[in-house]
């Protein structure tokens, strides 16, 4: 017997997930892309994507190269079907519903009769970010490893304190833990344009945290630093957009950060509507955390 195709099995899977949810719904889904294009620690993820300018929408499901060929069963077992639920709750209930409410949770049971579990339990260290500890005699320092290729190829490194170059001390190995996940972050200044300031405060509210896809409040005018937003949390660019209507809320938000410094009243109104929705809310003022 030939080595098994992981990829190929996994999109196998989806298709006949979406078989199941056809024959109970007595409707048919259409296949949307299956990508291999996520890093990190995350399993998999079902992108869906509006464009305000011309209202087209881009659907994928998207998973780990590097997990799928470390955890196949997993993905078969658990992982295909999680994604597919969300398509499925999606494209029956409207994108405004929460990503693991009732309507997820019903596809999960009733359809694919299995546990609606929100996270999965692989093994992800082999794919956990390394650490290079480096120290200048002042303190350690960490450093990733594009840098730590890079002093190996010759480049050097100073301290910014005592100016001092680094030397390699040892290498921290990663610490298998599940990396905090946010599915959809909400992010509004009210009309106040969005900064570098804005920036630096909010990847520093949720460094420990990896953001799936971004919408900001419809509006903050500024295009140019929201995609610069979206690139300082890495989320891809298909992921990162402003909610169209002023009226209204996007849906399927799982966190919001909501700064009250101009329409204070109007952000008060929208972080309470969140918080009914079962949103982690963050209440912030510009410069404070």
């Amino acid at each position: 017997m030939g080595p098994v195709d992981e990829f190929k099995a996994v999109k196998v899977r989806v298709t006949e997930c979406l078989h199941l949810a056809s024959a109970h719904f007595g409707k048919a889904f259409p296949e949307i892309p299956v990508k291999f294009d996520l890093t990190g620690r995350v399993g998999g993820y079902y992108c869906y994507h509006k464009c305000d300018a011309t209202g087209k929408v881009t659907q994928s499901f998207r998973f780990n190269r590097a997990l799928v060929r470390e955890n196949l069963s997993e993905y078969l077992d658990q992982i295909c079907p999680h994604e597919v639920a969300h398509y499925i709750a999606g494209t029956e209930w409207g994108m405004w519903i929460q990503p693991h409410g009732v309507e997820w949770k019903s596809v999960m049971i009733e359809v694919f009769n299995l546990p609606p579990d929100r996270c999965h339990s692989m093994d992800t260290s082999s794919v956990a970010k390394r650490y290079f500890i480096y120290d200048c005699g002042c303190r350690e320092h960490p450093l990733t490893k594009i840098k730590h290729n890079k002093i190996l190829r010759g480049y050097g490194y100073r301290c910014s304190a005592c100016s001092k170059p680094l030397s390699f001390k040892r290498e921290e190995k990663p610490v298998n833990t599940n990396v905090n996940i946010i599915s959809k972050l909400f992010v509004s200044t009210a009309d106040a344009p969005l900064c570098d300031a804005h920036i630096r405060q909010i990847s520093a509210m949720i460094i420990d945290h990896q953001v799936l896809a971004l919408v900001a409040d419809p509006l903050m005018k500024s295009d140019a630093k929201l995609q610069k937003l979206g690139r300082t949390l890495k989320v891809s660019d298909a992921a990162v957009a402003r909610h169209p209507n002023p009226g209204t809320l996007p849906g399927g938000v799982t966190h919001a950060i909501i700064f009250g410094d101009r329409q204070v009243e109007r952000q008060q109104r929208v972080a309470a509507a969140f918080e009914l929705r079962g949103v982690i809310v963050r209440k912030v003022r510009a410069g404070m955390t």
